[in-house]
């Protein structure tokens, strides 16, 4: 691992630990294994690092989804593959979810970041997209869609991360997106 993973790796654990505003770049150096320096050499500033770390979370993250969809197929597989891409990604990196769900609502997002802000629902935006225009989800405002599509899984994440549910569990992962697909699906 290169140094500036060190750095976003270090500040990832610090930020879900004990929050930004607690972010000491002392501490953070310590974790990473170099001198706070050199977190200086890579980021001028407290605000950048969080801001660069949070858009290589979406990047990722956005790639792993994506891997679900195939051009050309019925929606609702794509659907189905997609969430539960996006359900295993953080199933297995629950540090990168409560990042994200901190984030989201902090003073610490920049300007030009609020604009990558919903990079996150980038992919279920596109096949909500494409799903409306045939006609395959209710006839609603496509924000809504994408709430009624990805916020229970942003719930149950939280249900899982506290021990009151296992979506490791075949069963209960399958329940959530059939339970996302019901909320959006024509019937």
């Amino acid at each position: 691992m290169n140094t500036k993973e060190a750095i976003l790796k270090a500040t990832l654990r610090l930020v879900n630990e004990y929050g930004f505003y607690h972010l000491n770049m002392k501490q953070l150096a310590a974790e990473a294994g170099i001198s706070v320096g050199t977190i200086y050499l890579y980021f001028n500033s407290k605000e950048k690092l969080i801001n660069e770390l949070y858009k290589n979370i979406i990047r990722d993250f956005n790639a792993i989804v994506l891997k679900g969809y195939e051009e050309g197929r019925a929606f609702k597989q794509n659907f189905f593959e997609m969430m539960r891409n996006a359900i295993d990604h953080y199933i297995q990196n629950p540090d990168r979810f409560s990042f994200i769900e901190q984030y989201t609502y902090s003073p610490f997002l920049f300007k030009e970041t609020k604009e990558e802000n919903l990079a996150i629902l980038e992919p279920i935006e596109k096949i909500i997209k494409e799903a409306k225009k045939e006609n395959q989800v209710k006839d609603l405002p496509e924000t809504l869609l994408i709430a009624l599509s990805y916020g229970p899984i942003v719930g149950m994440m939280k249900l899982f991360i506290v021990g009151k549910t296992d979506l490791k569990k075949k069963m209960q992962k399958e329940l959530l997106l059939e339970a996302c697909w019901q909320s959006v699906s024509i019937q």
